[in-house]
């Protein structure tokens, strides 16, 4: 269990670097390019576990299911409902900055791949054909129109479970305590992110 919370928190760190605006020259595994209307499908790369007998391979998820998925893996509550709404934006926003950018060496066997199972935490266990949670499907389907803006482009929301306030991260930490305090998810967004466009 340590293991597994260590990891967790590994995870986190990471996905929290300073997110990278740069859209020129951008390129895509699959060939997907819009910035206005999230994707239907993301390609996922799933690491073999030691003692698994599933090998490592590349799955075509739902995009909503894996958003949801990253959810309910423990990378952000769904209640408060605000701070549910800001993860499920946060999770959705950095994927699709993943599928728009193909990163180097994003490939297994031949066929590419755009994010992997350890950018965003995906559980082990959980598999393209399960089911997220009915609080999570919730939030989910209520902030899929959204999608965030800085300088007019689609960026990739740096996220983590700890406290931040830096204009780039989305931090479960800080947003949950506002969310508790009764404010709304659009102004914790402004909050954490201005200046910021939220579009939807």
């Amino acid at each position: 269990m340590l293991r597994e919370l260590a990891l967790v928190a590994a995870i986190a760190a990471a996905s929290g670097a300073v997110p990278d605006v740069v859209e020129a020259g951008s390129t895509s595994c699959t060939g997907y390019t819009s910035r206005t209307t999230p994707p239907r499908s993301i390609r996922v790369f799933r690491l073999h576990r030691r003692g698994s007998s599933i090998p490592a391979r590349v799955e075509t998820w739902s995009f909503r299911r894996y958003v949801g998925q990253v959810m309910n893996s423990g990378a952000w509550p769904a209640h408060p409902r605000a701070s549910g709404m800001v993860g499920a934006i946060a999770i959705k926003q950095y994927a699709w900055w993943m599928i728009l950018h193909h990163q180097a060496g994003y490939s297994w066997k031949g066929r590419c791949y755009d994010i992997r199972d350890g950018d965003q935490y995906l559980r082990p266990s959980v598999r393209p054909w399960d089911i997220p949670n009915q609080a999570t499907r919730s939030v989910v389907s209520a902030s899929w129109p959204v999608s965030l803006r800085k300088n007019r482009r689609l960026f990739r929301t740096g996220w983590s479970g700890e406290r931040c306030h830096d204009g780039w991260h989305l931090c479960e930490d800080s947003v949950t305590a506002r969310a508790r305090r009764g404010w709304g998810w659009r102004r914790i967004i402004h909050w954490a992110l201005d200046p910021v466009t939220i579009r939807s």
